[in-house]
């Protein structure tokens, strides 16, 4: 049972996800805190992009630690359901939009609606690697991105390796950190905001 780490919803259990969805693997708690620990004060305010939401556990830390307003995709419609249970079992319908998307179709549509973002959570099954490269891309290109936005991105080791991604010339990785079989990467887009020290 995966619990909420910090913040105003701390050791609110998540519900049990639907049985037999193929991916679908929820970052662990080790690696939530992780990435919000290495964060901090960024995420207070920040209007947070979940490209592969599945148990929704990083959006949700997200807004429990101050986040504004979460947009969460999920392709799978049993997942798609659970998460907006999930939701409003935690009173966060009001602060969040669920779609049924696939991540890279909905960015190239030019779906963004409430961009740009100032955190971006990319975490896909990890049977597609392929996916880093053109995501990454398209939130460049298609303006998803503000000024000094995080984009988070968690991949598969193999045997201590990953393969490497040609990130776009305006995303500049900032931190790698490995965690067991997964791999973190935290990357900076454009300018930092202003009285931002980092």
């Amino acid at each position: 049972m995966q619990r909420i780490e910090a913040g105003t919803l701390r050791g609110r259990k998540l519900l049990s996800l639907p049985a037999g969805v193929p991916g679908l693997r929820p970052t662990g708690a080790r690696v939530r805190g992780a990435i919000f620990d290495r964060l901090q004060r960024e995420v207070v305010d920040a209007r947070v992009l979940d490209l592969f939401a599945g148990s929704g556990a990083l959006s949700i830390e997200a807004l429990s630690r101050g986040a504004s307003h979460g947009t969460l995709l999920e392709v799978d419609a049993r997942v798609a359901r659970h998460l907006r249970r999930q939701l409003d079992v935690l009173g966060l319908g009001d602060r969040c939009e669920l779609h049924r998307a696939d991540a890279l179709a909905w960015i190239r549509a030019g779906r963004g609606g409430r961009a740009p973002f100032d955190l971006v959570l990319v975490d896909p099954p990890f049977a597609m690697p392929e996916v880093f490269e053109p995501i990454a891309r398209g939130l460049c290109e298609g303006g998803f991105l503000a000024d000094g936005a995080w984009v988070v991105c968690e991949r598969e080791l193999v045997r201590g390796k990953s393969p490497g991604v040609d990130w776009p010339a305006a995303l500049t990785l900032e931190l790698c950190r490995d965690y067991g079989q997964a791999r973190v990467e935290f990357l900076r887009h454009g300018a930092p905001l202003p009285g931002d020290p980092s």
